[in-house]
């Protein structure tokens, strides 16, 4: 076997060969560890992931660190590029300032901002970690003077990523956001549609409810404008600025002092809210007032408004020309009605005359008939005397009779020849005619008996207890008492023992006074002397300065003294003690009275 000679110089002509390594990949317990570490404190699952694929979605790279991502949707082509210009800016942050620095920023999220989900937020916040960990660099051979500007990134994902409400608070005040309304002069019929949009579509993030209504057009409908300022008028927004607390009670000594932190900070916050709801209030009503379609609307309401009073007076107007024409056909109606009862009673009045003088001449007639008759007979008689007596008798009956009577009695005359049958015959009619009218008379007196027997069973329906109440009511309440007849049938319905009957009325009242002050009925003995009880005497009968006089002692005198009524009633001077304090209990009483009848 023939063995192959190596040139020694070989080595040394051409040198070792160069050693071929691989680069590093980290490895190891320290690295999985500190892994593991970071994906707990992300809330990430620690299983391991698959490095072989190629993970990519919206045509960007995932980094093999980050497969969890894998299938979550994300905006990568919003995120901002993690540089040399990123790394400028962190290496620029404060870190013991960090509440005025822009975290969105700092975690590369600068375009999306308040819009940027937790995923999306949590994905940028592990970038950063695998990226610019202090670890990490030193691991990549990066030396870096100070670790400190990691805690701008920490201090970031902390208030954006791990609590709701810490990033709402952070939000609320971010001051990338536009405040500014704008003024009224800068703001036009024209330019109104331009301007007032994006400001409202920007502020509407504050809202509680959703969706918020837009601004609309030129053409949206009144409903659809009412609605979105009725909404904007009754705006309810969640912007709070717990963000903005200069007192970090957190660093309080004790309770005390941590309440005393809580109480300034709270004072603050509802200070800057009030301010916030008077800007979206300046806001609200600065487009209300420039809005051309609500122009357009109040133009529209005062032209129906118009339209309806114009509408209205022409209703009216028609209503008065009718009332009018109705008025004038009503008196042209009455004045024929009284034009034809004028002539009516003319006309009644001629024939009243005529019938009158018919029977005045009837009269005139049968009276000159029956003295002719008379007369040629002598009046019956050859006795002076007696025929004196017979004229009288025939002057008499032509005074005193009718037409018909009188001319019945010539034909009973005429038909006799013997002067003493006629005589008799005119005693006879004379004596008729007395009894005819004692006749009438009775009957006349009748008819009046009748009207107070009737009078007689009104006062049988009151008892003499209520004929009493009656007069002590009628004492209490006089005249010119407003609603005296109601109070009395009160005062008596009230105080009566027997009230299963029915109750009294004013009508009944007034009717029974006027039956008792007629004197046309006669009570029952005992009711007149139960009635004579009540007459009012002189005690009870108070004059107009007597009573004032009185009042002024009761509001001078009080209720506490002893001797209150003594020194009232030396005041009165005309009245005893006893009447003073039944006059007192009366008035009490009228008070009492008034006010059930009014109930």
């Amino acid at each position: 076997m023939t063995m192959s000679v190596v040139d020694p110089l070989a080595v040394a002509i051409f040198g070792f060969a160069s050693e071929v390594r691989k680069n590093p990949e980290p490895a190891g317990l320290s690295y999985e560890s500190n892994r593991i570490r970071d994906l707990l404190a992300l809330g990430r699952c620690t299983l391991p992931v698959f490095k072989g694929g190629s993970l990519v979605k919206n045509g960007s790279s995932i980094p093999s660190d980050m497969g969890d991502f894998a299938d979550k949707e994300l905006r990568y082509d919003l995120f901002d590029k993690d540089d040399e210009k990123y790394e400028k800016f962190l290496f620029r942050l404060n870190p013991s300032d960090f509440k005025n620095q822009d975290h969105y920023k700092v975690l590369g999220l600068s375009k999306l901002r308040y819009m940027a989900t937790m995923e999306e937020i949590r994905y940028c916040y592990r970038a950063k970690v695998l990226k610019h960990h202090p670890d990490k660099k030193k691991h990549r051979g990066i030396s870096i003077e100070s670790e400190e500007y990691f805690t701008c990134i920490t201090k970031a994902y902390e208030q954006l990523g791990t609590n709701e409400q810490k990033r709402l608070a952070y939000d609320s005040v971010d001051n990338k956001f536009d405040d500014e309304i704008p003024t009224d002069k800068s703001v036009t019929k024209e330019n109104f549609f331009q301007t007032f949009p994006p400001i409202f579509e920007r502020n509407s993030r504050w809202s509680i409810p959703k969706p918020v209504p837009l601004l609309g057009t030129q053409d949206s409908s009144r409903k659809e404008v009412e609605a979105f300022y009725n909404f904007w008028f009754d705006f309810k927004s969640w912007r709070e600025f717990s963000y903005l607390d200069e007192e970090a009670k957190e660093s309080a000594e004790d309770r005390y002092e941590r309440r005393e932190m809580e109480k300034i900070n709270r004072v603050e916050r509802e200070r800057r809210k009030k301010e916030e709801t008077r800007r979206i209030r300046k806001l609200v009503d600065l487009s209300y007032a420039k809005d051309p379609r609500i122009a357009q609307f109040k133009k529209d309401d005062q032209n129906e408004k118009e339209r309806v009073k114009e509408e209205k007076r022409k209703v009216k107007l028609a209503k008065q020309e009718e009332e009018e024409r109705l008025r004038k056909e009503a008196e042209e109606a009455e004045r024929k009605k009284i034009e034809e009862a004028e002539q009516l009673e003319r006309e009644q009045k001629e024939k009243l005359k005529k019938e009158k003088d018919a029977a005045k001449k009837a009269m005139t007639v049968q009276r000159k008939r029956f003295k002719k008759l008379a007369e040629t007979a002598s009046f019956w008689t050859e006795d002076p005397k007696e025929k004196l007596e017979e004229m009288e008798r025939v002057e008499r009956l032509c005074l005193s009779t009718s037409v018909d009577q009188l001319s019945e009695l010539c034909e009973k005359i005429e038909n006799l020849s013997v002067g003493e049958d006629i005589k008799q015959t005119i005693g006879q009619f004379e004596e008729d005619l007395k009894n005819a009218k004692m006749q009438e008379v009775e009957a006349k007196k009748a008819d009046k008996d009748k009207e107070n027997d009737e009078k007689n069973v009104n006062v049988g329906n009151w008892t003499s207890e209520e004929l009493q109440l009656l007069i002590k009511a009628s004492n209490t309440y006089p005249s010119g008492t407003s609603e005296r007849w109601t109070l009395i049938a009160a005062y008596i319905n009230e105080h009566r023992k027997n009230k299963s009957g029915p109750e009294k009325t004013a009508k009944q009242v007034i009717k029974q006074v006027k039956a008792v002050q007629s004197m046309n009925v006669k009570l029952p003995e005992a009711t007149q002397n139960k009635l004579a009880d009540g007459v009012v005497t002189d005690d009870e009968t108070w004059s107009a300065q007597e009573q004032k006089v009185f009042e002024t002692a009761l509001k001078q005198y009080p209720a506490s003294l002893s001797d209150r009524w003594d020194k009232i009633a030396n005041d009165v001077g005309t009245k005893s003690k006893k009447a003073c304090i039944r006059r007192f209990k009366e008035l009490v009483q009228m008070v009492k009275n008034r006010k059930t009848a009014e109930s």
